[in-house]
C-alpha cells in the first residue's frame, strides 16, 4: 500500500464517519417530526434541521468520490461540529440540568473530532516535490 492510497483512505474514513453521524441525527430528527406531541412550530424547526443533516451527509459523501480535490469541505465541517457541540451543551445546561463536567466532556469530544477533520485535510495536501 503506497502513501497516496493511505492518505486517500484517511480522508474517506473521516468523511464517511461524519456522513454516518449526520445521517443518524437526520433519521432521529425525522422520527421526532412524526411525534404527535409536537405542534407545527416545532415541526417547522425540525424540517430545517432534517434538511441540514441530510444535506451535510450528502456533502460529506460527495467528498468520498474525489477526496483530494474536495478535502477543503472537511474544514468547513469543523464550524458546524463545534457550534453544534456548544449549542448542545448550552441547551443541556439550561434545560436538562446538565453539569459543567458534561459540558466540558462534550466540548473536548467536539474539539478532538474536529481535529480529525484538520488532520484529514492536511493529509490530503498535495506534495510539492514535483
Amino acid at each position: 500500500m503506497n502513501n497516496i492510497r493511505i492518505r486517500r483512505i484517511i480522508i474517506i474514513v473521516v468523511a464517511l464517519s461524519g456522513a454516518v453521524i449526520n445521517a443518524v441525527y437526520g433519521i432521529g430528527l425525522l422520527r421526532e417530526f412524526f411525534n404527535p406531541q409536537y405542534n407545527n412550530a416545532i415541526r417547522e424547526i425540525l424540517i430545517s434541521a432534517i434538511v441540514l443533516e441530510f444535506g451535510w451527509t450528502a456533502l460529506l459523501v460527495w467528498v468520498v468520490f474525489k477526496p483530494f480535490e474536495r478535502r477543503s469541505i472537511l474544514l468547513f465541517t469543523i464550524v458546524p461540529i463545534l457550534l453544534g457541540n456548544i449549542l448542545h451543551s448550552v441547551n443541556q445546561f439550561g434545560h436538562s440540568g446538565g453539569n459543567a463536567g458534561a459540558i466540558a466532556l462534550n466540548t473536548i469530544f467536539g474539539l478532538l473530532y474536529s481535529g480529525l477533520y484538520v488532520v484529514a485535510f492536511l493529509v490530503g495536501k498535495p506534495d510539492n516535490k514535483s
